[in-house]
């Protein structure tokens, strides 16, 4: 199956450096593991929110540009749900 074209932009906690880097290191490690190949990576640095998000009005934003299989999305999905340092996630398809 051909692998498609994605964009992760993921908001991370700005409270505790170490806790964003390690944060930002499982999020990465986790598209690996499900055979995402990374092509393009960038910081957007810290913002505040609109809107609250786990009790929190500023976050730490990272855009990731990946190729993927469409099967693994959905675990994608789940590893960044569970990782206690993302306020927000959102893949989008480019294809």
């Amino acid at each position: 199956m051909a692998k498609k074209n994605y964009e992760l932009v993921l908001v991370l906690s700005d409270k505790n450096a170490d806790d964003k880097t390690r944060s930002r290191d499982e999020a990465e490690a986790s598209l690996q593991k499900r055979g995402a190949e990374i092509v393009q990576k960038e910081d957007w640095g810290a913002r505040r929110l609109y809107h609250l998000a786990k009790k929190q009005d500023r976050g730490h934003y990272f855009y990731y540009g990946f190729k993927s299989e469409t099967s693994a999305i959905p675990q994608i999905n789940g590893d960044l749900r569970v990782n206690a340092g993302v306020l927000k996630a959102m893949i989008t398809v480019l294809d």
